[in-house]
């Protein structure tokens, strides 16, 4: 069943490779980015991917102690391009230098890497990318925290992805499928290695409103520990909905909603922990953006995110839910500089335990290019 699985995945790139072989001209790739400096200042503990430091505020700590912080580590940098007629072909890599804290000497670090060629109505990236699982990020000057552990799930990971955009101009549906890593990062060989099986994400999206587009994704991934010792597989997996609906300049709304069951397990941002077999941890999440532009030099976002964790016989001392609420005004300036104020309320609540809060504070000034 294993080996019938990966000699399908290669089936299906053998047969994508069957397209004519001219490609005019060569590939150039154009940087863009930004160069982005933040102070941040929050008025109790923050857990950042769980360390206490400002870098990524995404839960309440629960400890009594403000802290200010200066950095630069959100700047980003990348390089793309494509080139060709009947086949295309194209690539991406982009890098940020984020890290645990605000260090002076951040080191560069990759975010997305990944080769792509498109025929017709098909096209296949080998690479880092984003997860089709939860696809859609916030619009937050909190950059790296993201509404992670509070509804939104994706993340980027090593994966080979399959589009195919179905001929139909008014909806202009698409259909995306992944086959890519399920284990969680910096832990070597994980079970998924072990069970030779990859994780397994798919999209179906279509045109709503013109310019709107709405999705629904799911994802899978089973683990079978090593040795196999019994019927002790378990797995991940997960349902969602997410859309992307700009009205008007005035209103424009952005969000997800998901289910599902041991997404930590998958490098899948839940609050609700890893599960096992017999233990399967259950997770709803949702957030949602509202964004405004009412003016050329002020742009206005409202945001709110939650992670409930609801997995049967929740032990003390477990996160039961977080909840993040947040507001901005942004105010470009042109030729690419703006300057970002932000508000945070974080709520952490524990099981059997208390409510943890935190209020951040964040200023920004960045530009474009």
């Amino acid at each position: 069943m294993k080996s019938l699985g990966v000699f399908s995945l290669l089936l299906i790139l053998a047969s994508f490779l069957v397209v004519p072989t001219a490609i005019a001209g060569g590939l150039e790739l154009k940087p863009y980015g930004f160069i982005k400096g933040d102070m941040v200042y929050a008025t109790k503990g923050v857990l950042s991917f769980d360390k206490p430091n400002l870098s990524a505020a995404q839960r309440a700590s629960g400890a009594d102690t403000a802290a200010l912080g200066f950095t630069a580590m959100h700047t980003r940098f990348g390089l793309k391009g494509s080139t060709g007629d009947n086949v295309k072909v194209g690539g991406t890599l982009e890098l940020d230098f984020f890290g645990e804290g605000f260090d002076a000497n951040a080191k560069p670090r990759i975010r997305l890497a990944y080769a792509w060629m498109a025929a017709g109505n098909f096209e296949l990236r080998f690479g880092q990318q984003w997860d089709i699982f939860s696809p859609n990020n916030a619009t937050t000057n909190n950059t790296n925290g993201n509404m992670w552990y509070a509804g939104n799930l994706g993340f980027r990971r090593g994966q080979i992805q399959l589009l195919y955009k179905i001929p139909m101009e008014s909806l202009a549906p698409m259909v995306q499928l992944a086959f890519c890593e399920g284990s969680k990062e910096a832990v070597g060989l994980g079970a998924d290695n072990y069970a030779t099986l990859p994780m397994i994400q798919g999209r179906l999206s279509a045109k709503l409103l013109k310019k709107g587009v709405v999705g629904v994704y799911f994802v899978h991934a089973s683990y079978d520990p090593n040795p196999d010792v019994g019927d002790d597989e378990y797995n991940t997996t997960g349902l969602g909905l997410d859309f992307d609906l700009p009205f008007n300049p005035l209103l424009a709304l952005k969000g997800e909603v998901n289910v599902g069951k041991n997404l930590l397990n998958a490098n899948l941002f839940s609050i609700s922990g890893n599960g096992s077999r017999n233990n399967d941890k259950k997770s709803l999440c949702l957030w949602v953006n509202a964004i405004s532009k009412p003016f050329d030099n002020l742009n206005m976002v409202a945001g709110f995110g939650m992670d409930k964790n609801q997995t049967d016989n929740l032990s003390p001392g477990a996160t039961e839910q977080n909840t993040v609420i947040y507001g901005d005004l942004i105010f470009p300036f042109g030729n690419g500089f703006s300057i970002a104020l932000e508000a945070q309320s974080i709520t952490t609540k524990i099981k059997g335990g208390d409510k943890n809060s935190a209020l951040v504070l964040n200023v920004s000034g960045k530009v474009d290019f």
